[in-house]
């Protein structure tokens, strides 16, 4: 129902596109007070436990670092706790 809607989040960076805006998205607040997207069928509210940055050094396949990070862009990751799950009826 939202392919390209999906798509464009996917593709595009929030510097340079005001996602919410270009998707028609409506956005609301769990009780804890984290957004998410009312559209959405199923919401996972979740607590950040850690975050690292990326380090192409501890890449296992060195195709990974050429191909999806040409820019040297790397992503940050996180892990966290689930503490509310939303689901639409």
């Amino acid at each position: 129902e939202y392919r390209r809607e999906l798509s464009l989040c996917g593709s595009k960076s929030g510097r340079d596109v005001e996602k919410v805006k270009e998707c028609n998205f409506t956005v609301r607040q769990a009780r804890c007070g984290a957004p998410y997207f009312d559209q959405a069928r199923l919401v996972l509210v979740c607590r950040k436990l850690y975050w690292q940055d990326m380090d192409p050094a501890h890449f296992l396949d060195g195709e990974i670092d050429h191909r999806w990070y040409p820019e040297k862009d790397y992503h940050r990751i996180y892990i966290g706790e689930i503490v509310e799950a939303l689901k639409r009826a």
